[in-house]
């Protein structure tokens, strides 16, 4: 992996302003091209015809426009930071992936500094995964993707049985650098899958690399407009269901990460939040600071202010009290997966939050796309998980916080059972309990066609879906 140093943006220029550098022009338009594009999946105006080829086609443009100009500086992995360019550089994504590497945004460096994390292969995902370069369950599944694919770009001249093993391997250590994120399990799957299909014996290697690409872009195409039909489905609960907040200024608590860092382009619950704030609704985002990471703090306060919507910073151990006095509305959370029966597997501190929003009658919905659904997962049960290092809570900014010899215990998720949900919103419509049959109807219909969810009814399996995008549960 190779790293390059960045800067934070300068003002924008002035309206109808133009640039004199011809280059600066074409910047400016690859930025407006990708801001377009988002924001187009944001409205729900988009389709989901071609979103794969415009993103690939695109990534030259995302080069510049999101994570700053061509003539950056690259330096190796623990060299110094290189010193900082005077080119301005705008909206970020949390990734992008050009022709022969996936170049990660260093989630560990926000939000003091802007750090590329290029990776050449599968086995260089996985690392950046394991250190926690970037995090959140649906953005590591599309990270992942790339990885593979980066992998048999890189085995085109092997063997086809050493290329079998290759990728088989790779896929195995992109899975286990991420074992609790169902997403990652997902898209390994499928693109074993797709290499299955043109045979996995195949002796041409640039028809495998071109196939598993095009795997991981649809993968990638797919997350966007699959997030922003579920923003669409998210403001729409909040709009119709009078439960969900008073009159006035929404106030939603939320923790994780679970904006445009850990979704890819669009985000989860935090895309949510921006498509009821686009509605015209006040909001006020009450955000956990969620240790030991500190993502609350570090990742989706920096992604609310970018956004311009209104936040204030919460302690995890101060988040159940704003409950309890009725400062709170509804609760967001997005989960690592979910298991069969509906059980969902979120940042620590959620079930905490859980309990004490259906003791005070307050809505705590999920914000999951169906590619964290591990339908082989009974129930919570399945999805439980290793706990993290100690060190990581014992330690705060590469400081020592606690006595040497202290002994932590720092879990990686907390399983929320299914009868604490009020919802499970995603793509393909606003789940309702029974969520064993709710999750399997809406992950056995097919994928629509367009990104805006007509008018909601609900079906005799809990999902709530527009008339032409019925779910095809049985009763």
């Amino acid at each position: 992996m190779i790293a390059a140093g960045m800067v934070a943006p300068e003002p924008a220029p002035p309206v109808g302003a133009r640039p004199a550098d011809p280059d600066e022009a074409r910047r400016l338009g690859r930025r407006q091209f990708f801001r377009s594009f988002a924001a187009d999946a944001m409205k729900a105006a988009a389709t989901v015809v071609g979103a794969a080829g415009a993103l690939r086609e695109g990534s030259a443009g995302m080069a510049s426009a999101l994570l700053g100009s061509a003539d950056t500086a690259i330096a190796p992995v623990g060299a110094s930071v290189a010193a900082p360019t005077e080119r301005s550089i705008g909206f970020r994504s949390a990734f992008r992936l050009e022709p022969e590497q996936v170049v990660l945004l260093d989630q560990r460096r926000l939000p003091d500094e802007l750090i590329e994390v290029a990776c050449l292969s599968g086995a260089d995902v996985a690392q950046a995964i394991r250190e926690s370069v970037v995090r959140g369950a649906p953005l590591l599944g599309q990270v992942a993707a790339c990885g593979l694919a980066l992998t048999a770009g890189r085995s085109l001249v092997a063997s086809p049985q050493a290329r079998r093993a290759i990728l088989f391997g790779t896929a195995n250590a992109l899975r286990n650098a991420a074992p609790t994120a169902a997403p990652v399990r997902n898209a390994m799957d499928r693109m074993l899958a797709r290499f299955a299909a043109i045979g996995d014996l195949e002796r041409d290697g640039p028809t495998v690399a071109a196939a598993l690409r095009d795997e991981a872009d649809a993968i990638i195409g797919e997350a966007v407009m699959g997030h922003a039909r579920l923003a669409a489905y998210g403001a729409a609960f909040f709009a119709s269901d009078p439960r969900a907040g008073a009159d006035g200024t929404l106030r939603i608590l939320t923790i994780g990460s679970t904006g445009a860092l850990a979704g890819g382009q669009v985000g989860t619950a935090l895309a949510i939040v921006r498509a009821v704030r686009d509605d015209g609704r006040d909001v006020n985002i009450l955000v956990a600071e969620t240790r030991p990471w500190l993502a609350g703090a570090r990742l989706v306060a920096w992604e609310l202010a970018l956004a311009g919507i209104p936040f204030t910073l919460v302690g995890d151990g101060a988040a159940a009290g704003l409950l309890a006095r009725d400062e709170v509305d509804a609760v967001i959370v997005g989960p690592e997966a979910i298991a069969g029966n509906g059980d969902v597997a979120c940042d620590p501190g959620s079930y905490g939050l859980a309990v004490v929003a259906e003791r005070h009658a307050i809505p705590f919905l999920v914000a999951a796309p169906l590619s964290t659904y591990n339908r082989e997962a009974a129930d919570g049960r399945a999805l439980r998980a290793e706990p993290r290092p100690a060190s990581e809570l014992l330690s705060l900014g590469g400081r020592r916080i606690a006595p040497e010899g202290t002994s932590a215990v720092n879990p990686s998720v907390d399983i929320v059972p299914a009868e604490l949900v009020t919802v499970i919103v995603t793509e393909a419509g606003v789940l309702r309990a029974p969520y064993g049959t709710a999750l399997a109807a809406a992950a056995a219909a097919p994928a629509p066609a367009s990104v805006a969810p007509a008018a909601t009814t609900a079906d005799s399996a809990g999902v709530v879906t527009g008339p032409t995008d019925q779910a095809g549960a049985e009763a």
